[in-house]
């Protein structure tokens, strides 16, 4: 069956977040004025210190305002300074030079104008929705997308299959219609096909890791079309 919707990841899928992570944060530690040589230390911090707090995010943990004041505290601290009076500022500030450098990856907007021939496109993404938007637009992808489904969204995570539900609930298509597009085997490809739709993992990287029984992987997003049409026979 013709896949009629791919819906897709958003960081290190479509936009080249873990470049414009690091770019990011050492530029607002410039800012800071910390001293360069302290700066490589600190961004390798500041990485770990994300997927530490982001985990107790989509653990409902924390809101996601609450995981940045928790993760601009927590570096304040590393830094040796004294935990910012205003959190969410000192966030900004990262934030700030973060979007600068953010960036969509060469092969994505050829990759979303040739799918969008024959399928709708639509985002699921560990996300805030609001974030989400913001990053998509910021990267100039924004208005590309039908739906954009996102933890507050659905009210579950990945691999939770309920997200993959609504996603494709919200483009009026079948789960066996839809394919998703992740950078992650586990919690975007191998997910997705448990989910019931075709799980497709972009291995950017060429890790030697074994590809999960039953998901479609891609060197980039150049191949994307040639493996949907693989997924429809």
């Amino acid at each position: 069956m013709a896949v009629r919707a791919v819906l897709f990841d958003v960081d290190d899928t479509l936009v080249d977040y873990s470049t414009a992570e690091r770019r990011g944060i050492l530029g607002y530690l410039a800012e800071l004025g910390v001293p360069a040589a302290d700066r490589p230390a600190a961004a390798a911090y500041w990485n770990a210190v994300q997927e530490q707090e982001f985990a107790r995010y989509l653990a409902g943990e924390l809101t996601f305002a609450d995981q940045q004041d928790a993760r601009a505290v927590a570096m304040a601290r590393w830094l040796g300074r004294p935990a910012p009076a205003d959190p969410a500022a000192w966030f900004r500030g990262y934030r700030r030079h973060y979007q600068a450098a953010l960036r969509p990856f060469d092969d994505v907007v050829d990759c979303l104008r040739v799918v969008a021939a024959s399928a709708v496109l639509g985002v699921v993404s560990n996300n805030d929705e609001a974030h989400a938007r913001h990053k998509l637009a910021a990267a100039g992808l924004l208005d590309r997308f039908a739906c954009v489904v996102c933890v507050d969204t659905a009210g579950c995570a990945k691999p939770d299959p309920a997200i993959f539900g609504y996603a494709c609930r919200a483009l009026g298509v079948g789960r066996h219609e839809a394919a998703y597009v992740g950078d992650n085997p586990g919690t975007d490809a191998t997910a997705a096909h448990a989910a019931g739709l075709t799980g497709v993992w972009l291995d950017r990287r060429s890790t030697a890791a074994a590809t999960p029984p039953g998901v479609h992987r891609i060197p980039d997003l150049v191949a994307l079309p040639a493996a949907l049409e693989l997924a429809a026979r």
